[in-house]
């Protein structure tokens, strides 16, 4: 028999026949030769039937097919499919005026008009120009779009609102919204030019609208952060006061205890036993120190310097056993950031001082929404002035507070950062 490779190569020098129908006669050959070895059939190219392209008489929309080609339909139920034969079938005219791109009679697709002029002329949503003008970038407008949505009130009512401090309409979640949409100098800048200029207002997004109207109501960032502070304030002071009272009622345990002055001392004899003949003696230590009594160890590796000092307190001087009693609200204090406190409290001053300063441009005001701030702020500073001023006299900020701690141990305080005083302090209390 004959190989198959030449007899594809005499008739591919023979052929005299088009491309397609030499590529049949390879297909030929090959599925004959194959196919009694393997049992697979091979469809010859003349199988395939070669779609035409049609073209419509108007534009369409288009339909997003993930399409197939000739020979991924292979196999598949579409290999035994003809729509060809459906074109004589059916009336496609109809067809074509329910899905043209456009109206009336425009964009022939084979007539004298060009596709780029044809397309500025249809009315696709893809190629539509937009019928209002923004002033903000994207980003920004849709998340105004969000924010109005959320905020359900026209700027008519926010603006009175706002400019008379009404907590009622506008509720604490509308409040931050807004401060979210507060409009920036940019943004001012634009609207005030576009004004200027005397273009339509109706022109532009409602978003822009509404951030028009935002923009000129004076002092809005101001308004609002007021608003926000006098809604927060006794959430703020219930959340920092215990906070406070937890420093407090800690630092005066740790000056009071005579058990630790004792067991410090016992532990710097112990230090200046050691160290002493080599690094000359010491007169204190670093709170922070406490940490290395455990790691210190002795010989055999088997005893650390802290154990020793348990057995030498158990032993020699009974009567500072059980000193972590006296310093039982360490544990709290040492869940307790000061320098979060300290913070807290300088931003509560800062906003009852903004609040006095409003209530101040407000006392003579003869408008109704003046009025109506002036007597929201008096009623508040009434009753949140006196509170503010308690707590920050018993802070750990109070210059009697401060002293009051700061007398214990030569300034324990003044040996380590404050705001980890008290975790050093109720770590040492645990591994004891």
């Amino acid at each position: 028999m004959e190989p198959a490779d030449s007899v594809v190569l005499s008739n591919c020098e023979s052929s005299r026949h088009s491309p397609m129908s030499l590529l049949s006669s390879v297909l030929d050959v090959v599925g004959r030769s194959s196919s009694s070895r393997f049992g697979i059939r091979f469809c010859h190219a003349s199988d395939i039937t070669l779609m035409k392209s049609r073209t419509s008489l108007l534009y369409l929309l288009t339909i997003h097919f993930t399409l197939y080609k000739s020979k991924q339909v292979r196999g598949t139920v579409f290999n035994d499919l003809d729509d060809e034969k459906l074109f004589s079938v059916i009336d496609f005219s109809d067809f074509e005026e329910q899905f043209k791109i456009g109206q009336g009679g425009l964009g022939l697709a084979n007539g004298n008009v060009s596709d780029v002029d044809s397309l500025h002329q249809f009315g696709s949503k893809r190629f539509k120009k937009p019928d209002h003008t923004s002033l903000m970038e994207h980003t920004r407008l849709r998340n105004i779009a969000i924010s109005r949505r959320k905020l359900e009130l026209n700027v008519v009512v926010v603006t009175r609102a706002v400019n008379s401090l009404d907590l009622k309409t506008l509720h604490i979640d509308s409040v931050e919204l807004l401060q979210r949409m507060v409009p920036n100098d940019s943004e001012i800048k634009a609207y005030r030019e576009y004004e200027k200029e005397r273009k339509p207002i109706t022109q532009l997004t409602e978003e822009d609208q509404y951030m028009l109207n935002l923009s000129k109501i004076d002092r809005l960032s101001t308004k609002l952060q007021i608003m926000s502070f006098i809604a927060n304030f006794f959430d703020n002071i219930h959340s920092v006061t215990p906070q406070v009272h937890a420093i407090i009622t800690a630092s005066r345990s740790v000056k009071n205890s005579s058990k630790l002055r004792r067991l410090l001392e016992v532990i710097l004899a112990f230090g200046n036993y050691m160290n002493s003949s080599k690094r000359g003696p010491a007169y204190g230590f670093k709170l922070s120190s406490l940490d290395s009594l455990c790691d210190t160890k002795s010989a055999d590796k088997k005893m650390s310097l802290l154990h020793f000092i348990q057995d030498t307190v158990k032993t020699k001087l009974p009567e500072i056993n059980n000193f972590d009693s006296e310093l039982r609200f360490c544990e709290k204090a040492s869940q307790v950031s000061l320098e979060n406190i300290m913070t807290d409290l300088s931003e509560l001053e800062k906003g009852m001082e903004q609040a006095r300063k409003e209530a101040d441009r407000h006392i003579n005001s003869r408008t109704s929404e003046g009025q109506a701030a002036y007597n929201v702020l008096k009623d508040f500073l009434s009753n949140s002035e006196e509170k503010l001023k308690k707590l920050r006299s018993t802070s750990p900020g109070s210059q009697y507070i401060q002293l009051e701690i700061m007398e214990f141990s030569n300034s324990l305080y003044a040996c380590i950062e404050k705001s980890i005083f008290f975790t050093i302090l109720y770590n040492f209390l645990k591994v004891y």
